[in-house]
C-alpha cells in the first residue's frame, strides 16, 4: 500500500466524523507538516502521520517519533500504517498518549487506540478555516520577487524583525503595482503573509526561508522560468493543497456537461469544497474562487474558460498537473 493511498484513507476517515469541520494534507518539507489535519468543532486539532507498506521498523519507529513531536503543536496525534504493518509493530507502539490507526486492503481504517489529549503543547498551532493554501492577486513572478526581497533584508541585518520584514514586502509591492497610498498596506501584508506561509517557503516564527522557499527563489533567478513555474505549481498542488481543488473541478466535470455560467460553476464548487471539509461552513470559499481560477490559469494547470457545445468549462490540464507532481 503505497503512502498517498493511506494518506488518502485517513484523510476520508476523519471527514465521516461529524465532529471533524476541516481536513487538509500536507507533503510539504516544513515541520510540523503532518500527512493529515484534522480540525473539530471545539477547535482542537489532530495530526496524522501515515507510513505505507514494507518499509521497514526504523521507518515506522521514525514515525512514532514525529507522531510524539507533533503534540507540541497539536491537541491529538495518531499515526497510521496498513493493516498487516500496525499488527506486526504495535507491541512496539506502547506510548498510550499517540492513536493507532489501521488501514485494510480495501481502503476502510480501523481505529486501534484512541488519541490522548496532548499535555506538552508548546506552540498549539491556530485553527484555521481553509484546508487549501489561502491565495490573493499576486502573480507568480510577484511571488519571486517577495521572496527576494525577505532573503536581502535577511543578508543585510543581522537578526530582522518581522515588522521590518513585512515594511520590505509592502515596499516591494508598491514598487510592482505602483500603489501610492498606505491604506492597503496591512491587507496587502497579511495576503502575501499567509500565502507564503501556506505555499510553505517561509518559516512563520521568523520569516526565514525553508528549503522549499530557497529552491523557488533560485529557480526564479534562471533566464528560463519554465522550472520556476514548474515548482511554483507543484508548492501550489501540494504544500498549499490545491490538488484536491483541481480534482474536485475534476468531479464536477465528471458528472455534468457544462455549466451555463462561471457563477453556476462556482456555486457547484463552493458546495463540494465544504462538503469534503476543504473548507468550514463560515469560510468565503465564494470570495477565494475570485482568485484562486487565475492562478491555476497562470501556472498553466486550468484552461480559460472555454465553450464545449452549448456550455461552458474549465478543463484541467493533467498532463501538466502529473508531471509537476511526479
Amino acid at each position: 500500500m503505497k503512502h498517498d493511498e493511506v494518506v488518502e484513507a485517513c484523510a476520508n476517515w476523519f471527514k465521516s466524523d461529524s465532529h471533524v469541520i476541516l481536513i487538509s494534507k500536507g507533503y510539504g518539507r516544513a515541520f510540523p507538516n503532518p500527512d493529515v489535519r484534522a480540525q473539530y468543532q471545539d477547535n482542537k486539532i489532530a495530526f496524522v502521520e501515515c507510513k505505507p507498506s514494507e518499509a521497514g521498523g526504523r521507518e515506522y519507529l521514525t514515525g512514532l517519533g514525529q507522531s510524539l513531536a507533533y503534540l507540541t503543536f497539536a491537541d491529538f496525534s495518531y499515526l497510521a500504517l496498513p493493516e498487516k504493518e500496525m499488527n506486526e509493530y504495535e507491541q512496539y507502539f506502547w506510548i498510550q498518549t499517540i492513536g493507532l490507526l489501521s488501514v485494510e486492503d480495501d481502503m476502510t481504517v480501523q481505529l486501534h487506540r484512541e488519541a490522548l489529549e496532548s499535555e506538552v503543547l508548546v506552540t498549539r498551532e491556530e485553527p484555521r478555516v481553509r484546508g487549501y493554501g489561502y491565495y490573493r492577486d499576486l502573480r507568480p513572478l510577484e511571488i519571486h520577487a517577495v521572496l527576494k526581497t525577505i532573503e536581502r533584508i535577511r543578508a543585510r541585518r543581522r537578526r530582522p524583525t518581522i515588522q521590518q520584514i513585512k515594511d520590505a514586502m509592502w515596499q516591494q509591492v508598491c514598487r510592482m503595482r505602483d500603489i501610492r497610498s498606505q491604506r492597503q498596506k496591512n491587507s496587502w501584508v497579511l495576503n502575501m503573509s499567509l500565502l507564503l506561509r501556506d505555499l510553505q517557503v517561509i518559516n512563520p516564527n521568523d520569516y526565514s526561508l525553508t528549503e522549499d522557499g530557497f529552491r523557488l527563489l533560485q529557480l526564479g533567478e534562471l533566464r528560463d522560468k519554465q522550472p520556476f513555474l514548474n515548482e511554483l505549481a507543484k508548492l501550489f498542488l501540494i504544500n498549499a493543497n490545491y490538488l484536491d481543488i483541481v480534482t474536485i473541478i475534476q468531479s464536477l466535470n465528471d458528472r455534468h456537461s457544462g455549466f451555463t455560467s462561471v457563477s453556476q460553476f462556482k456555486s457547484l464548487l463552493v458546495e463540494d469544497i465544504i462538503n469534503q471539509k476543504l473548507a468550514t461552513q463560515g469560510t468565503n470559499v465564494m470570495r477565494d474562487l475570485q482568485d484562486i481560477p487565475r492562478i491555476l490559469r497562470d501556472l498553466n494547470l486550468l484552461s480559460e474558460w472555454k465553450r464545449i457545445g452549448l456550455a461552458h468549462r474549465y478543463v484541467v490540464n493533467w498532463k501538466y498537473v502529473l508531471s509537476v507532481i511526479s
